[in-house]
């Protein structure tokens, strides 16, 4: 739904972006989540404005609205206009131009997207290999939902990528690991053989599962 993650640079093109997909279990769900699970992000990315038609916006009538929207298990129509919608916000980072949070409510799942420019977290050396420094805040991020929250899914993805399905996931599917991901207990055991590319950290509640190359990120002291 490209409508979802509108940004449209001065020359007029839409730049791709690196996404972390948070899943949460919709009966997890109450007047505080949005809230809390806000107040959590905050902690290392503070918030900066509301983003497109809620730029105007202040934070507690973005979560007001949010917290609203869920209870109802609201899914924008094919002739809604978008003002009906989410709303999304922006997050003040120095370390990224731009970072972007949004939500979707999905058949009992409730997810939260959080976007930035792809090329943010990517090395300038045309390998595709992520930077670490620029993916470590992310990763600390997550792991720090994870304990804090009922989480079912962390995926990592970019462009031309996408979550899998969840599922998928609670039947022995990986995950998008691109590079990393973070699911339940009770799905890590029903992986089969993982690709020699990842390390498979265990953590409360889970399994964190990382490409090798940037498992040296993990900080057992994050949550």
């Amino acid at each position: 739904m490209k409508s979802s993650v509108e940004h449209v640079k001065p020359g007029g093109t839409m730049p791709p972006y690196f996404s972390v997909h948070y899943s949460f279990p919709y009966d997890y769900f109450s007047s505080n989540f949005t809230k809390n699970v806000y107040e959590t992000i905050f902690e290392f990315f503070p918030f900066k404005s509301g983003y497109w038609e809620s730029k105007n916006n202040s934070l507690e009538e973005i979560i007001s609205w949010n917290s609203k929207l869920l209870s109802k298990k609201f899914k924008l129509g094919l002739n809604q206009h978008v003002k009906n919608d989410y709303k999304q916000m922006l997050l003040h980072s120095d370390q990224y131009s731009h970072l972007r949070l949004f939500w979707i409510y999905h058949s009992n799942e409730i997810t939260l997207h959080l976007i930035l420019p792809e090329d943010e977290v990517e090395l300038n050396d045309n390998t595709w290999r992520f930077d670490g420094s620029q993916l470590a805040p992310l990763l600390q991020l997550s792991i720090r939902l994870w304990n804090k929250h009922r989480v079912n899914t962390v995926q990592t993805y970019r462009e031309l990528g996408a979550p899998v399905n969840l599922r998928r996931i609670l039947k022995g599917e990986l995950a998008s690991t691109d590079p990393f991901s973070i699911i339940g207990s009770e799905p890590f055991e029903k992986l089969e053989r993982l690709e020699s590319k990842y390390k498979t950290i265990m953590i409360d509640k889970g399994a964190l599962i990382i490409e090798q190359d940037y498992a040296s990120l993990f900080n057992e002291d994050t949550g």
